[in-house]
């Protein structure tokens, strides 16, 4: 085929039933698409006391505009209006619910020499006064706040490591701490039950964002949580040696329209949506992520997400099993786990307690970043009658490099077709609206396969450019990529942060992100 074409940028849906281009013009001209009660959001906040006092005093800068001081810089930085103006509704200087953590205790718990109980003692700071707030009262809240001070996001990860003279714990003690753990989770009883509580530490991983987040769903707790640091609310209170800021971080104006429309979409309010999908399809992400803690090195858990042009999204975990190849990193279904996934993500789009729609979708496109097998698609056709149409969809970056003469990028929304089943597409490059590439790096494109199933090469690059819009974490122009694969890595570490059972999903995507 051989063909190099330029789609059309998607459009989206704002009040008022206008379409713009950029989310950061609609919300500024029209308002969002679906807002929240008059009364503005009800939110609760957890943090040290400094760390609240640095949200409230950001929550009275967003009440005014704010704008790049530089103008030739504002076509790429829109200036964000006030939270009342973008949004319609009134965010509060004051939280419903405050719960300040103690300072001391904190920095006792992050001296801990225990990487594992370091960030589950961190935890349970934040996580305890939320939950104590649903058993104790019935007022409704929209949302949380976490403040995360700079000390938790230094030694709370993975791999950050705390310099203490006197430790007395060692990897080797750590590991077979961990191995007790896992023995106590499959039913081993323990001597004393105090240790209960010390080695479900090990029951979760060592970071602070994802086993909070863990936590909570776990806890089944009915509002979502967005954890902020410190630094990002008041960059100028954090300078180095030679006064400089210790984080290289947005324009302000563009951290407020980040922050804020993920808070009113977590909230309830509808940001956006696209213009001009087809009604009837829903879109499917394919999310692996390594089991580290088994001792199989193929085990896996499996999930998926779903979203829908109104987007709407929800998260789907599957079964943990072998899904991990062997040969390089790719990963596979059986028959079972596939047919049982695809189940379950027509399950919630029928049920009235989730998306509700009254008649299943004509078409699921499954999104993914390795080929699906045949043992996995007929697991998948299975789930599905035969009047839904499936097709897989592999999505991955590709190696096509395109240049053009004089000094500016390649559009953004070049496709090359090479053939009726594959194709290239830019979602990244030079952006008229703009007057820019704001994007790092020569653009390369996404490679886009059908490799399972019967569709148009064309709708589906269509499609897939349409889904870098639908991204409520980032109020920007587009994404370099389909929401579908963007968030799924953050999805499985989530998933996989805790002992979080399969049936105990689907959950909303913004209890994810």
């Amino acid at each position: 085929m051989n063909e190099l074409i330029k789609l059309e940028e998607p459009l989206l849906l704002f009040n008022h039933n206008q379409a713009l281009e950029d989310p950061r013009d609609g919300l500024t001209l029209f308002g969002p698409l679906q807002g929240n009660p008059p009364h503005g959001i009800s939110y609760g906040i957890v943090g040290t006391k400094e760390g609240i006092q640095r949200f409230y005093k950001w929550v009275n800068r967003i009440q005014k505009l704010l704008a790049h001081p530089d103008i030739s810089k504002r076509e790429l930085w829109i200036p964000f209006p006030s939270f009342e103006s973008a949004f319609g509704i009134p965010f509060s200087t004051k939280a419903v619910k405050e719960n300040i953590v103690d300072d001391r205790s904190l920095k006792e718990i992050l001296r801990e020499d225990d990487p594992f109980q370091r960030v589950h003692n961190t935890v349970n700071l934040y996580a305890e006064p939320i939950l104590e707030f649903y058993r104790k009262s019935d007022e409704n809240l929209d949302l949380w706040f976490g403040i995360s001070p700079e000390d938790v996001f230094k030694v709370c990860r993975p791999k950050s490591r705390i310099i203490n003279p006197n430790a007395i714990f060692s990897e080797k003690d750590i590991k077979g701490s961990q191995e007790k753990a896992l023995r106590w989770k499959k039913g081993q009883s323990l001597l004393f039950n105090y240790l209960e509580e010390y080695y479900e530490a090990y029951q979760f991983d060592n970071d602070f964002r994802r086993q909070l987040k863990a936590r909570l769903i776990l806890e089944k707790i009915r509002n979502p949580l967005q954890i902020i640091r410190e630094t990002t609310l008041t960059p100028d209170e954090f300078l180095n040696d030679k006064k400089r800021r210790i984080r290289e971080l947005q324009p302000e104006s563009q951290i407020a329209w980040n922050l804020l429309s993920t808070a009113f979409y977590k909230a309830g309010g509808k940001p956006w949506k696209l213009k001009g999908i087809r009604e009837g399809v829903c879109y499917l992400g394919m999310v692996f992520k390594n089991l580290e803690k088994e001792k199989d090195p193929r085990s896996a858990c499996c999930a998926a997400q779903m979203f829908l042009d109104s987007g709407d999204g929800g998260v789907f975990k599957g079964a943990v099993g072998p899904w991990k190849s062997p040969m390089g990193n790719q990963y596979h279904l059986s028959k079972y786990a596939a047919k049982e996934i695809v189940e379950m993500a027509l399950r919630a789009y029928m049920d009235t307690s989730y998306f509700g729609f009254h008649e299943k979708p004509k078409e699921i496109f499954i999104h993914g970043r390795t080929y699906l097998n045949d043992e996995e698609w007929e697991g998948f056709l299975d789930g599905l009658n035969h009047n839904i149409k499936i097709v897989g969809v592999r999505i991955r970056p590709g190696t096509l490099k395109l240049f053009r003469p004089g000094n500016y990028f390649l559009m953004r929304g070049l496709a090359y077709i090479e053939s009726d089943r594959k194709g290239y597409l830019w979602t990244t490059g030079y952006i008229p609206r703009l007057r820019t590439n704001p994007f790092p790096g020569v653009p390369i494109p996404l490679s886009i396969e059908i490799c399972k199933g019967e569709a148009d090469i064309r709708v589906v690059l269509q499609d897939i450019y349409a889904l870098t819009k639908l991204n409520y974490n980032s109020c920007f122009f587009g994404d370099g990529g389909p929401i579908t694969l963007s968030f799924a890595d953050n999805i499985g570490e989530i998933l996989t942060a805790g002992p979080i059972e399969k049936d105990e999903a689907p959950l909303s995507f913004k209890f994810y992100i």
